[in-house]
């Protein structure tokens, strides 16, 4: 897959372009993807998706950004997974915050990309003050010469599939529901880098990851997948404060089952099954040690269940 940051040679073939910030990939996107590619292939030409670096709320009103689903990189692999020809990167700025919607889609998607057909979200937003809707694209397109085509809404369970939604399912901790919008786990990835090694006194040896995705579940305990070079391992992890030992900051451990492996440095990605318990202290490394050990039947009862 082609990466296209700069766009004063780009050349494309009939392009398909599919607008939008795609954090999260989730089942939405995936539509918007799927129909540009279905469209692509209609018109022998080649589908790219059309996204921002850094996501505009990063640099409109960082304060109040949501924090991210993906890291860039996850972003720009999970894009690659639906066999596009290529992602354009847009360079985020104040001063490209300033462009119309008309001039977005005359000077970008007419004249640097040449896009024939533009895919876009029923809830899309573009241009100056996000005064571009889907009704205003379609217009643009009659007058400036490419097809329009809306995809969306797309629900699961009656619920709109967005990138909020997701949010609000893993800041409630409902990883089942966050996965069932994201068509996949929601995960995190990072190194595996060393801790206090609680566990290990305890007998419970933990990986210690430490995440580069902003968006973490509620502090708790929780069934998950440590995901490596050779595949999924069945794991269970901590997220919180450990408050039974006051540490001082929150930490990620994994404890992967059947498992005795040095993985320190390791890239891994964590993907997040079930909530089992909120994180609670305990008033010693024993009850704590018992309450794991329940916490491990609980956690491969999860995941043996799929």
């Amino acid at each position: 897959m082609e990466i296209i940051r700069d766009l004063a040679t780009f050349r494309p073939r009939s392009a398909v372009v599919a607008l939008g910030n795609f954090d999260g990939v989730h089942l939405g996107h995936q539509a918007i993807l799927k129909t540009a590619l279905e469209r692509a292939l209609t018109i022998n030409g080649s589908t790219f998706a059309l996204t921002f670096d850094p996501p505009p709320a990063k640099v409109l009103s960082p304060e109040h950004a949501p924090r991210m689903l993906l890291t860039p990189d996850d972003k720009l692999e999970m894009l690659r997974r639906s066999r596009i020809d290529g992602v354009i990167v847009i360079q985020f700025t104040l001063e490209f915050a300033e462009v119309t919607a008309r001039a977005f889609a005359l000077d970008y998607l007419v004249g640097r990309i040449g896009a024939r057909t533009v895919v876009v979200g029923h809830s899309v937003s573009f241009g100056h003050k996000r005064q571009g809707t889907a009704a205003l694209m379609a217009e643009l397109g009659r007058e400036l010469g490419f097809e329009t085509i809306v995809v969306g809404p797309v629900q699961v369970a009656g619920m709109e599939v967005s990138s909020t939604k997701v949010r609000e399912a893993i800041a409630a901790g409902d990883m089942r529901a966050a996965a069932a919008l994201l068509g996949r786990p929601h995960f995190v990835t990072g190194p595996v880098v060393h801790g206090r090694e609680r566990g290990r006194t305890i007998g419970f040896p933990t990986a210690n990851i430490q995440s580069r995705t902003e968006c973490l579940p509620p502090d708790g305990v929780y069934a998950t997948r440590l995901v490596l070079a050779d595949g999924a391992h069945r794991s269970i992890t901590n997220i919180g404060m450990r408050p039974t030992f006051a540490e001082p900051e929150r930490t990620i451990e994994a404890h992967v089952f059947d498992f005795d492996r040095d993985i320190y440095g390791q890239e891994v990605r964590l993907e997040w099954v079930e909530r089992i318990r909120p994180e609670r202290k305990f008033n010693s490394g024993q009850e704590l040690a018992a309450q794991i050990a329940s916490d491990l039947k609980r956690a491969k009862e999860i995941l043996a269940a799929g």
